[in-house]
């Protein structure tokens, strides 16, 4: 694997390097036991220089399950240039909004913050970037939590069979 292929972020450009970075952090052969095939033929699939074997997409989205690990679908959204946000679970408890905006207005704060604590000299310089966009990624995540506090919180409308129920009304 060349070096040059990974990103200032350290998530490799290309969804092959990262496979092969997931077989570098995953036992290989139990992998390769559970997809049904040789360790000799799953390594020569996760090997970019390979030029014979070649992982399928089927087989790509069976080792990030079976490994639990989504640095191949990371690599690939941040190749297509969007970034991957795990969505939070769905909550229940309807107290849970106004601790959730809470949530969001302190990460977006902290995010905000950061920002302008690295425009002091004038230059973000890139250790800077990177603490700004672990803030923004959290504010995205509090963010996306919200969306699924809020979804929770939908009710259906009792309606009568024959009587339309209007809003305002």
């Amino acid at each position: 694997m060349n070096n040059n292929t990974l990103k200032p972020s350290g998530i490799p450009h290309c969804p092959q390097d990262a496979a092969y970075l997931l077989g570098k952090r995953h036992n290989a052969s139990d992998l390769a036991r559970k997809m049904g095939m040789s360790v000799n033929v799953l390594g020569n699939k996760l090997n970019p220089d390979q030029e014979f074997h070649k992982l399928t997409l089927g087989e790509a989205v069976a080792i990030t399950e079976l490994a639990n690990d989504d640095a191949i679908l990371e690599s690939w959204a941040n190749g297509r240039g969007y970034v991957l946000v795990k969505v939070p679970g769905q909550v229940s408890c309807d107290e849970e909004l106004s601790d959730q905006l809470m949530k969001l207005s302190e990460e977006m704060g902290a995010a905000l913050g950061e920002i302008r604590h690295a425009r002091e000299d004038g230059i973000i310089d890139p250790a800077e970037y990177e603490h700004i966009k672990a803030k923004i990624m959290a504010t995205v995540t509090e963010a996306l939590a919200l969306k699924e506090v809020v979804k929770g919180q939908v009710r259906d409308l009792p309606r009568h069979p024959t009587t339309p129920i209007r809003k305002g009304a």
